[in-house]
């Protein structure tokens, strides 16, 4: 019996010199993480988790706290097992490497792919190389065609004039607060739709209605980022048994590619007869090698979801900042206001180069899009390990005491 006793004690002392050991080194790889990361705290195993979970509340304050303190870019770590890892970057000469300078050494990965593919399956922005290649060609230039750019145009001033401007002051008439993001948010999906697949969704009208195709589109994209916050396995799990977040991004993902399935359908029918000038219709009259494909029908639908999703978030966030900047600055309130009464004194509205040569109101305009940085979030993982002068590469933070041209405006 006292050997037995003996030999409890042993273990139960083998035990706890274990858990002391690994919560010592747990305690201590946390504060070397601390001393030498000035971006969020990366816990060992855990990674960001805990912290992300304590800030969510207030995550986007949080995180320009971060980016600031680090200087544009830090370091980011999920869960040891299966969680994602990156870096994340604000500062416009990273962001041109990794667009432009080195694209190629930069696609977007299995990781993004994979999470983004129920909803966006193979359209511009979820897929790369030769894939995403002959997409950009197809479209190119369309886009960049006279008259499509013409209609676009059209398209906003139209939404503009006969549809927000009337909503503006029916609520101005009304006295009644309106959430000017949300306003703003659903006339730049009206607009993309419009351009995209030459469809009005009526998100717009001056009761402000719940639209099934808008709705289904916010909780698709909101979902699918949900899978960038758990481990792999956690989403896949309650995809296959088809429950919790995954049941209800299934049902919003079948409603957008319903619509989208819907209206390329229906264009299809004598699209050749109709002088349409939205992407979709002019997309069908490409006489390339995407139009003899089997899945040409299914390629519309998701370039038109693609690009729903590049024109919605991007244009309605900084136009939400445009009108902050403004009310937060009523002197340049007034520069703005008398550059366009010095237009419109000689003709009722100003177009094309007279816009541009509103200096104040470009100006906001640029840092609106290009300061706040605006852009949707694109992860990218780079597939090739580049080397200067034998050390590894790494992304420079721009100084805090850089400031853009455009904060001039606000002095």
């Amino acid at each position: 019996m006292i050997n037995n006793l003996a030999v409890s004690l042993a273990e139960a002392f083998k035990f706890s010199d274990i858990a002391v050991s690994l919560l010592s080194l747990f305690l201590l790889t946390a504060l070397f993480q601390r001393l030498t990361n000035k971006g969020p705290m990366l816990w060992p195993v855990v990674g960001i988790f805990p912290t992300l979970f304590f800030h969510v509340h207030h995550i986007f304050d949080w995180a320009t706290d971060c980016l600031i303190r680090c200087g544009g870019t830090f370091h980011y770590r999920g869960l040891s097992i299966g969680g994602s890892h990156g870096i994340v970057t604000v500062d416009p000469s990273n962001i041109e490497y990794i667009l432009k300078t080195q694209f190629n050494n930069f696609p977007k990965g299995q990781y993004y792919r994979e999470r983004f593919s129920d909803l966006l399956r193979d359209g511009i922005f979820n897929s790369d190389d030769e894939k995403w290649k002959e997409q950009r060609r197809a479209i190119t230039s369309e886009m960049h065609s006279t008259s499509f750019v013409e209609y676009s145009l059209q398209t906003a001033r139209d939404m503009v004039h006969q549809k927000l401007l009337k909503l503006i002051e029916k609520h101005v008439a009304s006295g009644k607060a309106v959430d000017l993001q949300d306003v703003l948010l659903r006339f730049t999906f009206d607009n993309i739709c419009m351009v995209a697949f030459g469809v009005d969704t009526g998100c717009l009208a001056v009761h402000l209605p719940d639209i099934p195709f808008a709705r289904a589109f916010e909780q698709a994209t909101e979902l699918t980022l949900w899978r960038f916050l758990v481990p792999p396995f956690v989403w896949k799990t309650t995809r296959f048994f088809r429950v919790g977040p995954e049941r209800r991004l299934e049902e919003a993902v079948r409603t957008v590619h319903d619509f989208a399935a819907k209206t390329v359908a229906d264009r299809r029918i004598g699209y050749l007869f109709t002088d349409r000038f939205d992407l979709l219709s002019r997309l069908m009259k490409v006489p390339d090698e995407q139009g003899k494909a089997e899945k040409f029908s299914e390629y519309l639908e998701d370039f038109c979801i693609s690009l729903i999703l590049a024109g919605r978030d991007t244009s309605s966030v900084a136009l939400t900042w445009f009108f902050w900047l403004i009310y937060n600055h009523p002197h340049v309130e007034t520069r703005i206001l008398d550059e366009i009464n010095a237009v419109v004194t000689q003709r009722r509205s100003a177009e094309g180069e007279e816009v541009m040569k509103m200096v104040a109101a470009s100006v906001l305009v640029r840092y609106s899009v290009e300061v706040i940085q605006s852009e949707t979030v694109i992860p990218k993982l780079t597939t090739t390990l580049y080397m200067r002068n034998g050390l590894w590469v790494t992304f420079k933070p721009r100084p805090r005491s850089t400031i853009p041209p455009q904060e001039i405006l606000f002095h």
